[in-house]
């Protein structure tokens, strides 16, 4: 699949469910939560999806395939891969302290 067939928009919104993730597990484990590192973590996201995306040979998938789909199901095991690399980090004191 080459890069300019996705759409951005429709990118963003199939991997909005692993950033939520993410997200909920930063909170549960009381780990920093700012815009820089939730940008990060989605700019991280984007590139890893479309890297694997450009790696599917579109004519061999069968006409039920969408990118969209494969875009969700992907996303969803980088937000885990992410979250395990998260285990060791330490929590945020300003979030312990409130």
């Amino acid at each position: 699949m080459k890069i300019g067939e996705i759409d951005p928009v429709a990118l963003r919104k199939s991997m909005r469910f692993a950033l939520d993730l993410v997200t909920a597990h930063r909170i549960a484990k009381g780990l920093k939560l700012d815009q820089e590192r939730l940008t990060a973590v989605r700019e991280i996201l984007e590139e890893r999806v479309v890297l694997a995306l450009t790696e599917v040979d579109v004519g061999s998938m069968p006409s039920t395939w969408s990118w969209q789909k494969a875009a969700e199901t992907i996303s969803t095991e980088i937000a885990l891969q992410i979250i395990r690399e998260q285990k060791h980090e330490p929590p945020d004191p300003e979030i312990l302290g409130q």
